[in-house]
C-alpha cells in the first residue's frame, strides 16, 4: 500500500467540492492539470528507478491514476460536470483503497 500525506488528499476533496460550484470550473481545471503533472513526474521516476529495486512495479498504478486524471480533465473542458464529477469519485475511492495516511509524527 502506498503512502499519501493529508494535504494531498485535502486537495482531491477539496477538488470535489469545487466541482459543485461552476464558476469555479477553470480552477477545478487548474487543479486537474496540476494533479496529472505531479502524477507524470511520478511515473518518470517510477519507470527510470530500474536501479533502485522495485519500484518500477508502481509504474502501472500511477499510470491507472494518471489516465483517471487525464478522463477527468476531458470531461470538464467538454463540460460534462456530472461525468467528470463522477470520475473524481473514482479516483478518490481509487486513492482510498490504495493509500494510507502518512504518519503524524515521522
Amino acid at each position: 500500500m502506498f503512502m499519501i500525506s493529508k494535504e494531498a488528499m485535502n486537495s482531491v476533496m477539496s477538488l470535489r467540492d469545487k466541482m459543485a460550484d461552476p464558476k469555479k470550473k477553470a480552477e477545478c481545471i487548474a487543479d486537474v492539470e496540476n494533479m496529472i503533472k505531479m502524477k507524470e513526474s511520478h511515473l518518470a521516476r517510477a519507470e527510470w528507478g530500474a536501479c533502485c529495486g522495485n519500484i518500477r512495479s508502481l509504474a502501472p498504478q500511477i499510470d491507472s491514476e494518471l489516465q483517471m486524471l487525464q478522463n477527468t480533465l476531458e470531461a470538464l473542458k467538454k463540460k460534462d460536470s456530472p461525468k467528470a464529477s463522477s470520475l473524481l469519485e473514482d479516483y478518490i475511492a481509487l486513492l482510498q483503497r490504495n493509500y494510507s495516511p502518512e504518519p503524524e509524527h515521522w
